[in-house]
């Protein structure tokens, strides 16, 4: 009897033993990376501004995949195209779900789709969001992007040293019109467009790597506390609430419309026929909301800087637009096939200086292997965009520069766009099932807003008392989710004498 369990007892260590030299076998196969110390890991090691200039020294040091350790979070950082598509592409499957951030998830009530795990609520409202911004239903909000082109001109003309305000209004009031059918705000004044962007940077601020202890894994604990001892889920749960309110009487206001017989092209109308639950219609409509409002206009500052920093590229555009344009009108979307230069430059700042320079996170959701590495279940994996972006091997010795030529062929055209990106020539939209759903709109809004700026305005450093150009620094950053530049100034002065008079003209024909 005795022999029995004592037997049973030495096959019971041994298993513990074996299982953990495998456990050990197993760890000693995760990806390099920096040395962290015990129970935090590399929580102290991460940068706390531009870490992806700093992941992409680390990269250097380590190879294309980064493994950390952020207060027991397995963390993977990718550096290569390669190993990115490799994995967040062609195995969609098991990287596709995003990390459960705590506060986020309190501010949405784990309604906006964009953080919700990739399960079949998720796939249906993908889906429905697909169906009302893809490529073919992109091309009904062309008047309502050449409308708000045509007020972001007349707003720059009387007031060009405010620029960037402008672009933000253009950029909130065609989301407004384009998810819930509002007519184009003049200024960005109107109560529910201010009460929208504090949502929507409460948002931003929660899905920013590390904005709240509670988001890392030996700190999970603190979701347990009772309310009244955090501020962080007192102030959550309310805005929750209080967006909540909001968000279903903007759906029931386009509701309303519907039912009145009216005929409204907008995302809200599209998402509330699919569905009868006017909550979750509420939310899926202001997801879309909050992933396109802030990029473009982000986007819009980074053109704005390439144009002061690389001024031959200006040139170009312009020449381009002369061309095919002229003086005596507003360039439209019919003119999209015949301004390759245009579109290049579209591409060319998503890549140089793309919004999300460290992408929005993934999370395995099964235990996996690649080119000889483990990597567990629940890892959060980030990729490097910037790393991707500024890889030599791709995009020539002169990555680091702004150039849209790299995207055109010796005759000028367009040419086929690099291996992995959907043809979209950079990774600023994300990868796999992720990928955004708003692209088509946001590069048509690049390109309708680029060439009204380029065909009405010369965009000139200033200059210091000695006449000596003002030059931004464009690796200074306002960071955050979204990354923008640091505010600069610029010259902006109109090309052509009767500018103001042809952009009168449209807003008249637009009944503005």
């Amino acid at each position: 009897m005795w022999s029995t369990v004592l037997l049973y007892i030495g096959v019971i260590l041994i298993t513990f033993r074996v299982v953990k030299t495998l456990r050990m076998s197993l760890r000693s196969k995760l990806p390099p990376g920096p040395t962290g110390i015990p129970i935090i890991g590399n929580l102290f090691q991460l940068p706390t501004s531009r870490p992806w200039l700093v992941f992409d020294e680390w990269m250097k040091q380590y190879g294309p995949i980064i493994y950390l350790n952020i207060a027991g979070q397995n963390t993977i950082v990718l550096g290569t195209h390669k190993a990115a598509a490799d994995l967040l592409d062609r195995r969609a499957n098991i990287y596709s779900d995003r990390p459960d951030l705590v506060v986020l998830n309190l501010l949405t009530g784990g309604m906006h789709w964009a953080w919700t795990q990739a399960d079949e609520s998720w796939k249906k409202k993908r889906r429905e969001a697909h169906e009302a911004l893809n490529a073919q239903a992109a091309k009904e909000y062309f008047p309502y992007q050449e409308t708000e082109s045509v007020i972001m001109l007349d707003q720059l003309l009387a007031h060009p040293e405010i620029f960037t305000d402008h672009f933000q209004r253009a950029s909130t009031s065609l989301t407004l019109t384009i998810v819930y059918g509002w007519p184009p705000l003049l200024d960005s004044a109107h109560p529910n467009a201010v009460h929208i962007d504090q949502m929507d940077h409460e948002l931003l601020v929660a899905a920013a790597p590390g904005s709240f202890w509670v988001e890392f894994k030996y700190f999970r604990w603190m979701k347990y506390l009772p309310r009244w001892m955090c501020a962080w889920r007192r102030n959550a749960e309310d805005a929750f609430s209080r967006n909540s309110v909001m968000l279903e009487g903007l759906s029931a206001d386009v509701q309303k419309q519907m039912d009145a017989g009216d005929n409204i092209t907008c995302v809200a109308s599209k998402i509330l026929q699919n569905t009868g639950n006017l909550f979750e219609a509420s939310w899926n409509s202001i997801s879309i909301y909050t992933a396109g409002a802030e990029t473009t206009s982000g986007q819009l500052a980074w053109f704005m800087q390439a144009m002061i920093l690389y001024p031959e590229a200006q040139l170009l555009a312009q020449d381009e637009l002369d061309r095919v344009v002229g003086s005596e009108r507003l360039p439209t979307f019919d003119d999209y096939e015949h301004l390759p230069y245009i579109r290049a430059t579209v591409k060319e700042i998503l890549r140089w200086r793309g919004v999300s320079p460290l992408g929005i996170p993934h999370r395995l959701s099964e235990d996996d292997y690649y080119e000889g590495y483990f990597l567990p279940k629940d890892t959060t994996c980030f990729v490097n965009v910037w790393s991707l972006h500024h890889d030599t091997q791709v995009y020539g010795d002169d990555a680091e520069h702004f150039n849209p030529k790299r995207f055109l062929d010796a005759n000028g055209n367009l040419q086929s766009s690099i291996v992995d990106t959907k043809d979209e020539g950079h990774y600023s939209y994300g990868f796999g099932k992720r990928i955004c759903v708003g692209r088509y709109i946001a590069n048509n809004s690049l390109f309708i807003h680029i060439a009204f700026l380029l065909w009405a305005f010369n965009i000139k450093a200033k200059v210091d008392a000695d006449g000596n150009p003002i030059l931004p620094d464009s690796l200074q950053f306002n960071e955050g989710l979204i990354v923008r530049p640091a505010p600069f100034s610029c010259n902006i002065t109109p090309r052509k004498m009767d500018a103001s008079e042809i952009i009168a003209q449209a807003k008249a024909d637009r009944g503005l």
